[in-house]
């Protein structure tokens, strides 16, 4: 995890210019603004795939790789968005679903580095009710965020950078579980490396993740 972690730093300051860092390192607070689907998750998942969204390569791969490796330790089956290809089109986002279903996942990640124009006032909520609309479906959700990352200047000028998170269920390509990071501070391997472990931690809490086969001895779903 720490060569992934680093390379995923180096590329950050590369590609995003990151020089006198604006940002506040906050390793150790967790996930905020989680939303979880009201209804209930249908099942823990077993099987994902991580779809980074950035605007290099080298960033992408670095997101799916953290995080490939981090389920794996869970005991989960996890894949990058290598095994959509060439599924993976954002001009025709609907064909992420198909393409997710026939590479056996039952659940995707899609994640990404969100700019904030501004530093918030007061921290986040740890719990919200609502999301955006376009949030609660895959194929527009994908579409809107890649267009976004990809617009020229869309990392200029901010004031702080979260790591965004969204959980899709691939059959139905509803929206299961949302969160973002605090604050990160990219010259900081720790604190990449924490965002990435409390992210699955939370899903794992919030019953998303099926459990390793020794916890499923002592522990059981309500």
């Amino acid at each position: 995890m720490n060569n992934v972690i680093t390379k995923f730093n180096c590329a950050l300051r590369m590609i995003i210019g990151i020089a006198p860092l604006l940002l506040t390192a906050c390793a150790t607070n967790g996930v905020n603004s989680i939303w979880l689907k009201p209804e209930g998750v249908p099942a823990p998942y077993q099987h994902l795939i991580v779809l980074g969204i950035a605007n290099h390569p080298k960033i992408q791969r670095a997101y799916e790789d953290a995080f490939v490796q981090a389920f794996k330790a869970q005991g989960l089956t996890a894949r990058s968005s290598e095994a959509l290809v060439p599924a993976l089109n954002p001009k025709r986002s609907k064909t992420i679903q198909t393409g997710l279903l026939r590479a056996g996942a039952d659940a995707v990640l899609v994640t990404h580095l969100v700019a904030e124009p501004t530093k918030s006032a007061e921290p986040l909520p740890v719990r919200v009710n609502t999301v955006p609309e376009v949030y609660r479906q895959l194929a527009p959700y994908y579409q809107d965020v890649y267009f976004k990352v990809m617009r020229t200047g869309y990392y200029s000028g901010y004031q702080e950078l979260r790591l965004e998170s969204n959980c899709y269920d691939t059959k139905t390509g509803a929206l299961l579980w949302s969160g973002r990071s605090q604050p990160l501070d990219p010259n900081s391997e720790q604190t990449i490396g924490q965002v990435v472990a409390q992210v699955v931690m939370q899903l794992r809490d919030d019953r998303l993740l099926a459990l390793p086969r020794a916890d499923r001895q002592t522990q059981t779903y309500d």
